[in-house]
């Protein structure tokens, strides 16, 4: 099965993080969703588009009924940088697969080398999906978000670094853990012997 990459519009963390303040306080409605994605974006379609990325990266996230459930813990973690930035990557790569195979190639590299450039993730990505200008898109959708996420810095044009982060709390940590379950359904999350897979670089 050809793997989809699904997003094409970049949604800042604000945003994210405004539309999930919203659906947690019972507020959030399609017509906020097109207000938050017309002041990112002008003209009808692309609005449109960003709405529903919106709507698929916070209310239709796999991961949303946990936030539901943890609202405290969610509210308390994102006060944090390292928190922060890992619950809002976990955010992103469970509604986009395509986000979930970028970390794990960063992963990879990142714990055998501290800068990782464009071209060797294109490479790598290309393998999964057709090289071609949707995923060049794809790209720059998502790490500009994970940038502002606070998980990456990107130092120089086409160069990427990790972020020191540190973990404060256990709804982070365990997001994060749901979100790659979430891109792999066929593994266990009662076992605990995936801590070495690369996409857990970042935790």
């Amino acid at each position: 099965m050809e793997k989809i990459i699904g997003i094409n519009q970049r949604i800042s963390i604000n945003v994210m993080e405004m539309a999930i303040k919203a659906c947690l306080d019972g507020s959030f409605t399609p017509e906020y969703a097109a207000d938050l994605a017309a002041g990112e974006y002008q003209g009808a379609n692309r609005i449109n588009k960003a709405r529903s990325i919106i709507g698929k990266l916070t209310q239709r996230n796999p991961l949303y009924p946990f936030i539901e459930e943890h609202k405290q813990e969610y509210l308390t973690s994102i006060k944090y940088t390292g928190d922060r930035a890992i619950i809002y990557a976990a955010l992103i790569n469970a509604a986009y697969g395509f986000g979930y195979d970028a970390m794990v190639i960063l992963g990879k590299f990142f714990h055998v080398q501290e800068q990782v450039f464009t071209g060797l993730i294109m490479n790598h990505m290309s393998l999964m999906y057709a090289s071609n200008r949707s995923l060049s898109n794809g790209l720059y959708c998502i790490m500009p978000m994970y940038i502002e996420a606070g998980l990456i810095s990107r130092k120089k044009v086409g160069v990427y670094t990790k972020k020191d982060n540190s973990i404060v709390t256990s709804f982070a940590r365990d997001l994060y853990i749901k979100s790659f379950f979430v891109n792999n359904p066929m593994l266990e999350e009662s076992n605990h012997d995936y801590a070495d897979h690369p996409y857990f670089e970042f935790i």
